[in-house]
């Protein structure tokens, strides 16, 4: 049964015969309402998207920290950040959604550009710092010379929430101090984001 809100001009949620009606991002929109089928109809394959499926959203749900969730939601154009990580990340996922390929994943997103040749490698006489460059393109659009370095560490296969390092694009170089624990540390996602942190790049992955 479908149910009106807001009076006689308001908006209407729920269903209808075969027809759904739903709201995202204040707009209405209705659609045809999916056909129940029984599971013993699913090919193998069906099977196995639908476990990965469940998997990654299990993992947006549970283990990706909520300013990684933000990220996505700002940059999310017609879909929810939540439809967004899973359309980015579920080629990151393995068949039956138990593994993560870091290379594949992303934890950032957004029309903010990333600098050319970005590079990152641990310090061979400090473990516990990191150097990165890249070349600033001064290019006109988006990018500005003071959008910041982030990063985020991935240690025992679990995301942390992510750093500004007070690294500006313009600098094109910097040593940063990675965070305690060094020895646990499986790699990092580095990324920009703007001074007001209204928009984000895309990462990119190190295995470190």
């Amino acid at each position: 049964m479908a149910k009106v809100t807001g009076g006689t001009d308001g908006s209407i949620s729920g269903a209808i015969g075969a027809v759904v009606f739903y709201k995202m991002r204040g707009k209405s929109y209705a659609r045809r309402a999916p056909k129940e089928r029984a599971k013993n109809s699913w090919s193998e394959g069906q099977r196995r998207y639908f476990t990965k499926f469940g998997k990654a959203a299990a993992f947006w749900r549970q283990s990706t920290p909520e300013a990684i969730k933000a990220i996505f939601e700002l940059a999310a154009e017609n879909m929810t950040g939540y439809n967004l990580f899973l359309k980015t990340n579920l080629p990151a996922f393995n068949a039956d959604g138990t593994k993560i390929d870091f290379e594949w994943m992303h934890l950032s997103a957004g029309k903010l550009p990333m600098p050319h040749r970005l590079r990152a490698q641990r310090v061979a006489d400090d473990p516990e710092k990191l150097e990165v460059t890249w070349t600033d393109e001064n290019q006109e659009g988006l990018a500005g010379s003071r959008d910041v370095l982030m990063m985020i560490v991935v240690r025992d296969g679990k995301f942390d929430t992510p750093i500004a390092t007070g690294v500006f694009r313009k600098q094109q170089s910097a040593v940063i101090q990675l965070p305690a624990g060094t020895e646990t540390i499986q790699g990092i996602y580095l990324s920009f984001a703007s001074k007001e942190r209204k928009l984000y790049s895309p990462d990119q992955w190190f295995g470190i």
